[in-house]
């Protein structure tokens, strides 16, 4: 029975039929097409794959995308490279001013890694200098902070500083209330000087402080010049003791009025300047 059912069905999609093609008014046959069901299907499915391809084609590779909803026309492609090569710069920028501010960092709170050319190889030392160090027989001298204290000059720490702005203290150094620095009221001149000779590491903008201006110089001192208002340095630049650097003003945020905030580090510590500076 099922043998028949199967022939019955199989007989079904082979039988074949005749497509004619008559011309119209006098029937006059033009085309005759002999085919089963199975190959009808075929067609039709080839059909089909062939005016999708072809429809395909025609979207990508000609202007007919543009009249597909939801697709950017060229000038919006045109601002999508544009942004897209805009955020890979900034990216770029990002990243190279966060590796500066590190250096700035490390250099401001002394993070600096100590170089390994400075370092004493162990193969230097000789054995007798490795066992009298490993010997703990050996007796240890005791430093006792209350004997023996020195009295340091202050210009053996920090140098002869060159005022950098000459007039009135408004706001002065309190580390407590972290104003690590002081406020100068110019007396007359305008020009800010840099302090001692040195190179600069930062001069720019910001919205909080305004022009700013920071000097590296010897023995791990630091000075910073902020709400400036015409800076006359560049990164990468030296600059010589009392050389100008700047013109005062009252750039930034944090500022109440024309001033020069004036900070001095060394070694990561903030130094009160008018310890070091006669103003």
């Amino acid at each position: 029975m099922a043998e028949k059912k199967k022939h019955r069905f199989w007989a079904w999609l082979t039988r074949p039929y005749q497509f004619v093609i008559y011309r119209d008014g006098n029937f006059e046959v033009l085309k005759k097409i002999r085919m089963n069901k199975i190959t009808f299907s075929l067609v039709i499915v080839s059909m089909f794959v062939i005016f999708f391809a072809v429809i395909s084609l025609l979207v990508v590779y000609t202007p007919l995308k543009y009249l597909v909803p939801g697709y950017p026309d060229h000038k919006t492609l045109e601002l999508i490279y544009e942004n897209a090569e805009r955020v890979d710069s900034l990216s770029a920028e990002l990243a190279a001013r966060e590796e500066y501010l590190n250096m700035i960092r490390d250099i401001i709170f002394s993070e600096v890694p100590v170089d390994a050319d400075f370092a004493v190889p162990v193969g230097n030392l000789t054995e007798e200098q490795i066992r009298e160090f490993n010997d703990p027989t050996k007796p240890r001298q005791r430093y006792d902070e209350s004997e023996n204290v020195n009295v340091v000059n202050k210009n053996d720490i920090v140098p002869n500083l060159f005022v950098p702005l000459k007039g009135m203290i408004v706001n002065g150094f309190d580390k407590t209330h972290r104003h690590f620095g002081i406020d100068i009221a110019p007396s007359s001149d305008v020009a800010v000087f840099a302090v001692l000779q040195g190179i600069v590491i930062e001069s720019n903008y910001t919205i909080e402080n305004g022009y700013s201006i920071i000097l590296q110089h010897p023995r791990g001192i630091l000075s910073v010049y902020k709400h400036c208002e015409t800076p006359t340095v560049k990164e990468g630049q030296k600059v010589r003791q009392g050389e100008q650097i700047a013109v005062y003003g009252n750039s930034g945020e944090n500022t109440s009025g024309p001033h020069l905030h004036f900070e001095l580090w060394q070694n990561g510590e903030p130094l009160n300047p008018t310890d070091y500076i006669e103003f």
